[in-house]
């Protein structure tokens, strides 16, 4: 339709054109034309305007000049030519041509016929139509890109057409001008050199236009080399977008097709093409192919089919196929990382230059960087996220693990797995041997757990698993398994290493969860879940059950221990004693309760022991086995202490103002004996409270001492040499030796009652009773009797010698108000009373 319709206008023109020149001068002004009309297509000015890049064509000022001098079939004819030579040097597509062939036959056509209809002259001698021709170049551009905007319209990418029109209305209007000026100083008969003027002021705008425009695409490099170099910050904080990364580079070289070849070890390349319209399939380029080989060599590679002779160049554009190429390497320091490659450049008359191959230098210099810093990252990342003797996931991996298989359900329920004999291996054979150990048990867990099962190293030789839902027996059952391979004998370089593992897990919520022999809550431990994940199952609270499980299984001594909520409860608690502890003394409810202790031989009241007590707000009476174990682990022991004897030497004081010489016996912890200056601390104790030392007694366990005699025994010589009383309790039921017994500076020694109440009934009982009072006389030591229930026991005590008893059978332990009227009802005498009052029938 194009191409009929700029006929017809052709022929009108040609009809009504007034103007008539030689033979010569149509060939000579014709050729003039196509060389301008070519010149004008392929070096268009580029016009910057605020945040935007206008390409504007020159070819309204040939075609002006051109109907000033030229019938219109002429300048359509030229524009039409140089248009095909154009298209056809860019190797457009057929149908491309064909449209734009049409479109600049219709231009030419139209301002042909405007040309011819508006002959408007100098005067009356000269009908040259200036104002035709000027309005003609107008119009008809304004009739292109209404024709463009059309098509445009049809793929649905069209802008405003007031803003088109207003481009192209300024654009055209002003070529014209330009046009008419060069045309009437050229043909002034004022200026008969115009054509001089003329030609200088044409070579100064070039210069100035020249000069622009490499400052502007300079500046315009720039700005899209500071956008490219932020996308790639964002690239190396994330995984790489290789489409709009490829894209960027094919932007920023207005490039046909960018391409980037990835070396990949062992598999030659992966490639990475986009176009215009986004990725493009591309084969693998061979490992010899010919230029990428060439930009390896020499750093860079430019080809093109026009200006290359080499035949192998040539067929590796052919392969392509491109007829213009760029290639640089991808290089980091010494190692090749691929290729990066540009092929043929979009725009009329389009190659690419010396400053494309630099920039597209600096392109892979800059996605060079990034790759090393991904590569960077991703070892990092994984070095935080996996352990190193094993190579597993360690802590941090596998809680984010977790936390995505809790999200895709992919999981059912954490086990943990302690081989409970690393310190053993590193302290007898070495920490390489340790590493040893881990790996290989690692290696089990692996393989049999599968590749799509999660294994983690925590901590120690600790490990974790993570497994998929099932009912309980299941789970058991599985567990079973994986415990007997790890329980498995190692062999560490001829040294077979037998673990004692235990094993913990914790399951997410399920609806109707199985009782296994192992739960220690039973059928109902599971009553009220609900389906599916419940409300504490997140990831830190199911790596806290199946801790508490693995804690209760080696507590107990059992293999397996599936995590129920009493143990919850039980840690909770544990956790609150711990937490609450030292408010619980500023508040005053730390208290201490008073036992009497007697002495057999003449029935004299010789002192007490000192028993903490905690009534807990919520708990209720805590024992002090439970309470003093949790704190002794948290350093508030010393605390504890200080408490303690800040109320018994006061006590002791206040029985001293009273004329009572009633000494006190204190529980001391074998991590009091490691706090700094502790000796210290008690003489400043004592001296505060105005008590003498001789009636302190510290109770300590012959376990406790003797795990570590080399710290503790000078500890307790400084304090007996500050005449402080020692007393071994609990004695019996430890595993000190007689060697280091006797070197322990002890005044007496405390029979356990577990010996005490049963020396009536049972014979062995009785002679372990009798051997400790005899062992402990013969090393010059006193021997209490602790848990004195019975009369029997109490008048066996006195026949066997004991010399001091205590227990229920005394009184229990009592708060000081009821201790004082104890000693008011029994009349029990003291080494300070000197009246010999009658002892009570219990005492007798």
């Amino acid at each position: 339709m194009n191409a009929l319709l700029a006929l017809a206008l052709w022929a009108f023109a040609v009809r009504f054109n007034s103007i008539h020149v030689s033979p010569s001068a149509l060939w000579l002004g014709g050729t003039a034309l196509v060389v301008a009309f070519i010149g004008s297509e392929t070096l268009p000015l580029r016009v910057e305007w605020k945040r935007e890049t206008f390409l504007v064509s020159l070819s309204e000022l040939p075609a002006v000049l051109g109907l000033l001098i030229l019938p219109g079939w002429v300048v359509g004819l030229s524009h039409v030519i140089a248009g095909l030579a154009v298209y056809i040097v860019r190797r457009d597509k057929w149908s491309s041509i064909r449209v734009n062939l049409a479109i600049v036959a219709a231009e030419a056509g139209v301002a042909a016929v405007i040309a011819a209809t508006l002959p408007f002259g100098w005067d009356q001698h000269h009908v040259h139509p200036i104002l035709g021709a000027a309005t003609g170049g107008i119009v008809a551009a304004l009739a292109s890109t209404l024709i463009v905007r059309a098509t445009y319209c049809l793929v649905g990418t069209a802008e405003p057409l007031a803003r088109m029109l207003t481009r192209c209305l300024v654009a055209a209007g002003t070529s014209a001008l330009f046009a008419l000026v060069a045309f009437s100083l050229c043909t002034s008969s004022a200026q008969p050199r115009g054509f001089l003027l003329c030609a200088g002021l044409a070579v100064v705008v070039a210069v100035l236009y020249q000069t622009y425009s490499r400052f502007l695409r300079q500046h315009t490099d720039l700005s899209r080399m500071y956008t490219f170099g932020r996308r790639l910050t964002v690239v190396n904080s994330a995984q790489v977008d290789w489409c709009g990364l490829v894209e960027q580079i094919r932007d920023q070289l207005n490039a046909g097709v960018a391409v980037v070849h990835l070396t990949e070890p062992g598999s030659g390349f992966q490639t990475i093409a986009v176009g215009p319209d986004g990725l493009v399939d591309l084969p693998l380029p061979p490992s010899d192919d010919p230029l990428l080989l060439l930009a390896a060599e020499a750093g860079r590679a430019q080809a093109s089919n026009d200006r290359t002779a080499d035949p192998e160049i040539l067929r590796a554009l052919a392969a392509r196929p491109a007829w213009d190429v760029l290639v640089v390497p991808l290089r980091s320091g010494d190692r090749d990382l691929g290729y990066v490659e540009v092929r043929d450049r979009l725009s009329r008359w389009g190659r690419f230059r010396d400053n494309d191959l630099t920039l597209l230098e600096t392109l892979s210099s800059h996605v060079a960087t990034t790759l090393d810093n991904l590569r960077l990252l991703e070892t990092l990342r994984h070095e935080a996220y996996h352990d190193a003797i094993t190579g597993l996931l360690n802590w941090r991996g596998l809680t984010a693990e977790l936390e995505s298989s809790l999200t895709t359900g992919s999981i059912g329920a954490v086990m943990l797995v302690q081989l409970g004999i690393l310190p053993q291996v590193n302290n007898a054979i070495g920490h390489r041997r340790g590493e040893q150990l881990l790996s290989a048990a690692g290696q089990r867990l692996i393989a049999a757990v599968g590749d799509d099962r999660l294994v983690g190293h925590l901590e120690s030789d600790r490990f974790a698993v993570l497994l998929r839902s099932s009912p309980h027996t299941h789970m058991l059952g599985r567990a079973t398994e994986l415990l007997d391979i790890v329980s498995r004998p190692y062999s560490l370089n001829g040294i077979e290493v037998e673990p004692r593992a235990h094993v913990g897990i914790a399951q997410l919520s399920l609806p109707h969860p199985e009782s296994s022999p192992v739960d220690p809550d039973g059928p109902g431990a599971a009553q009220g879940r609900t389906a599916g994940r419940g409300p504490a199952d997140d990831v830190t609270s199911l790596l806290q059950r199946a801790e508490m499980a693995l804690m209760a299984a080696q507590s107990a001594d059992e293999p397996i221990r599936i995590y129920g909520a009493s143990m919850g409860q039980v840690f909770r608690r544990r956790f609150q004693l711990v937490t609450q502890f030292r408010k619980a003394v500023e508040d005053g409810l730390i208290t201490v309760h008073y036992q009497p202790k007697l002495d057999l031989g003449d029935r004299e009241l010789v002192g007490v022991e000192a028993l903490v007590r905690w009534t807990h707000p919520e708990f209720g009476p805590v024992s002090p086995e439970e309470f003093v174990e949790a704190i002794e682990a948290t350093g508030s022991i010393d605390t504890l202490l200080g408490h303690v004897l800040d109320i018994v030497l006061a006590q002791m004081a206040s029985w001293r103002s009273r004329k009572m010489k009633i000494g006190a016996a204190v529980n001391l912890s074998v991590r009091n004996l490691g706090a700094p200056d502790f000796p210290q601390t008690i003489r400043n104790a004592l001296d505060k409270h105005d008590v003498p030392p001789e009636l302190l007694t510290f109770e300590i366990t012959e376990s406790s001492v003797m795990a570590d005699p080399e710290r503790s025994l000078p500890i307790l010589r400084e304090l007996h040499s500050m005449g402080i009383r020692l007393s071994v309790d609990d004695f019996g039921t430890g595993y000190s030796s007689l060697a280091y017994l006797r070197r322990l500076p002890i005044d007496e020694i405390k029979i356990d009652k577990s010996f005490v109440q049963g020396m009536v009934t049972d014979l062995s009982d009785h002679a372990i009773v009798r051997a400790i009072i005899d062992l402990g006389h013969s090393l010059g030591l006193r021997v209490v009797a602790e848990g004195v229930e019975a009369e029997a026991a109490r008048d066996a005590l006195r026949s066997l010698g004991c010399d001091e008893l205590q227990g229920f059978l005394l009184a229990r332990p009592m708060p000081i108000e009821k201790f004082e009227v104890w000693l008011a009802t029994w009349g029990a005498r003291t080494p300070a009373v000197a009246a010999q009052s009658p002892l009570p029938r219990l005492l007798r």
